[in-house]
């Protein structure tokens, strides 16, 4: 499957959640876990003119991952940090590039709003 074909088939909410990663990958933040791209997630969406997606809860990230690295799109890796805060939860990293995940993505997602 062509990675054009690959985006096509992800739900806005998957694609939120896949441009989470990307944008952490992108600060160099990756691997990350799911609640940290839930947060940058909400942070995000708060500024993308867009209510098709609502709020994105931490199960939606975790189903979201789940499919993304079904798909080949993130990857499970052990977290940088050995902080116990975070010990035993699955991180995730991007295992494509940051630019393939912004040509790829809705348009819409990318849009800031002009509040």
């Amino acid at each position: 499957m062509s990675e054009t074909a690959t985006f096509d088939s992800l739900s806005l909410t998957n694609q939120v959640v896949l441009l989470g990663v990307a944008d952490l990958a992108a600060d160099d933040e990756t691997p990350i876990q799911t609640h940290t791209v839930r947060q940058h997630c909400r942070q995000h969406l708060e500024n993308v003119d867009t209510e098709v997606v609502g709020t994105i809860t931490e199960a939606d990230v975790i189903r979201s991952l789940y499919r993304l690295e079904d798909a080949g799109l993130v990857e499970e890796r052990e977290p940088s940090s050995s902080s116990p805060t975070g010990k035993g939860r699955p991180a995730y990293s991007l295992a494509v590039s940051v630019d393939a995940v912004y040509d790829g993505v809705a348009d819409v997602l990318l849009e800031e709003s002009a509040d």
